[in-house]
């Protein structure tokens, strides 16, 4: 048999969701929603060798180890390495 504390609890995870329910759309509508992509800059870190993207002019990026220090992945101009 149910008492006034569950009743209680119920009434307010109820409200709670509803809350919830509520803000999602407005903090989306406030945020712009989803993000957005930036282009990469040269020397930005890049997950997998040889990919490919553009920057924010159009051109080519290849993402490549860097020549010196620990070969990191990197995006750089100028093709595969």
């Amino acid at each position: 048999m149910p008492n006034e504390s569950d009743s209680r609890r119920s009434i307010l995870s109820t409200r709670r969701l509803a809350t919830i329910a509520a803000a999602v759309p407005i903090a989306f509508a406030v945020g712009g929603g989803l993000a957005q992509a930036q282009a990469p800059s040269p020397g930005d870190p890049c997950p997998t060798l040889h990919a490919t993207t553009q920057d924010d002019n159009g051109r080519t990026m290849w993402c490549n180890p860097t020549m010196t220090g620990n070969h990191s992945l990197v995006w750089q101009y100028g093709g595969a390495a």
